[in-house]
């Protein structure tokens, strides 16, 4: 912990000695709430920022950077022989999770700074990283730097309800270690407030349990299924899901896990459905879930913008937002509603499942609900040939992978970050992330060589 501090010391430092700043992050939830927070807080410092949102750090990017001073969230570890090659006369400081790549050196000058939990010794990660990966995420982290920057007591604390957004986006654990910290000097500062609840997030229940992926349920895409459910249960589906008695709130809990478990997953725990709920006092967009859930629409659609806007509290375009949300999670209910109905569209190696999308924008998404909720007994892969780039580059094929979370609690090993990264390299590719979420990108027509190969891959992991 005391290494992780002295890098956020040393950044907040970096940082205070220039007057402009490039910020580049990654498109999700977490990349984006990330560059937010710095955002935000740059401002407060009177420090003139230029932000930008891209899904990979490619050579060309990298090479087209000028500024005096480079701010890199949600990625960066695993590229630092590039940023180190072509921006060792710049002051750069990375703001990263994710486990670097052994053939990679991590980014050592003067005026650079890594801050990564994965990075730190095994004594000093302790507390900071698991079999999963890092236990706090791009977000966490900037909040540390930007609550270091303000140098006042209270400074930058409103700006705590972003850090949750982004932890909640990676699926990340808000009740223990560093990111319990923020919760809790969030809650004594009055920034959020947290109830145990439903995790669909605001709105009337009909709506909610039609569109909601993540709790994910049979009903998705059913509206005459959700009418028949709410009507034996005695609850009007037009009724606030905020103000449900707990009577009433616990009934439509064993409804909906009965459903789950009966058609799904018989060891399903309560806790996909009920959970804590973070109320964010400060944000545009006051439920934590709805908050995560808007800006990775943002992102995934393309108009990451829209995300940063957001986290700045330009709350005109809440309304735009919350559009593009209603569209992906149309898309994604689609998917779903497809791979659980159309035989053979989720297909099994010996050691993984794989599917392809036939929408853009939701891959990584779909995979996850896959593996939480309809093959959670080996990690899930999904192939995204939609999003195809011509311009006279090479045409790759997009992956992402995904592991129930029970997968890693025992003693499996399996570790999809190591072996989507050998795989990809092997085709040409490349690949990386975390034990329990990682993506790949590789050259067109390379699919069935990279599946047999990670297949092969994680079965040795497993041995």
């Amino acid at each position: 912990m005391a290494t992780l501090q002295k890098s956020v010391e040393t950044a907040a430092r970096i940082i205070a000695q220039h007057d402009y700043a490039r910020v580049i992050s990654h498109y999700d939830a977490d990349g984006i709430t990330a560059a937010g927070i710095l955002c935000t807080a740059l401002c407060r410092q009177g420090i003139q920022f230029h932000v930008t949102i891209v899904n990979k750090l490619e050579d060309s990017f990298v090479r087209g950077l000028d500024e005096d001073l480079i701010l890199i969230c949600d990625m960066g570890t695993a590229q630092s022989d590039l940023l180190a090659e072509h921006l060792k006369e710049r002051a750069v400081v990375i703001i990263d999770h994710h486990a670097p790549s052994a053939s990679v050196p991590v980014l050592s000058t003067p005026s650079s700074v890594l801050i990564n939990p994965c990075c730190l010794s095994a004594a000093e990660a302790r507390d900071l990283v698991n079999e999963r990966g890092s236990t706090i995420c791009a977000a966490g982290l900037s909040y540390l730097v930007a609550r270091r920057l303000a140098g006042e007591k209270r400074g930058n604390i409103d700006l705590a309800g972003l850090a949750i957004a982004g932890t909640m986006g990676d699926k990340l654990d808000l009740s223990s270690g560093v990111n319990k910290l923020i919760v809790d000097e969030a809650l004594r500062e009055g920034v959020i407030s947290t109830k145990t609840g439903l995790k669909f997030g605001d709105g009337k229940l009909q709506e909610l349990i039609f569109s909601s992926t993540d709790p994910y349920t049979p009903l998705a895409g059913k509206p005459e299924w959700v009418t028949a459910l709410l009507n034996q249960i005695k609850i009007e589906g037009t009724r606030e899901v905020t103000d449900l008695t707990e009577d009433e709130e616990a009934r439509l809990t064993a409804a909906l896990l009965a459903l789950l478990r009966e058609s799904q997953h018989a060891g399903i725990s309560e806790d996909v459905l009920v959970g804590a709920t973070y109320r964010l006092h400060c944000e545009v967009i006051p439920n934590g879930y709805d908050l995560m859930r808007v800006i990775d629409a943002c992102g995934r659609l393309g108009k990451s913008g829209l995300g940063i806007g957001l986290c700045l509290r330009e709350a005109r375009l809440r309304e735009e937002a919350t559009m593009l949300y209603a569209n992906i999670q149309a898309k994604l209910v689609s998917e779903l509603n497809r791979l659980e109905g159309g035989e053979g569209a989720v297909k099994g190696l010996n050691n993984l499942y794989y599917f392809y999308v036939q929408e853009g924008g939701v891959t990584g998404t779909v995979a996850g609900i896959v593996a939480d909720y309809l093959c959670t007994d080996k990690p899930v892969i999904g192939f995204n040939k939609k999003e195809r780039v011509e311009d006279g580059k090479q045409v790759e094929t997009k992956i992402s992978g995904r592991c129930h979370k029970e997968l890693l609690a025992g003693a499996t090993g399996i570790n999809l970050a190591t072996a989507m990264e050998r795989a990809a390299n092997e085709v040409g590719g490349v690949g990386g992330g975390h034990p329990v979420a990682a993506g790949a990108s590789i050259p067109d027509g390379k699919e069935e060589q990279f599946i047999t190969i990670l297949d092969a891959l994680i079965g040795e992991q497993k041995k």
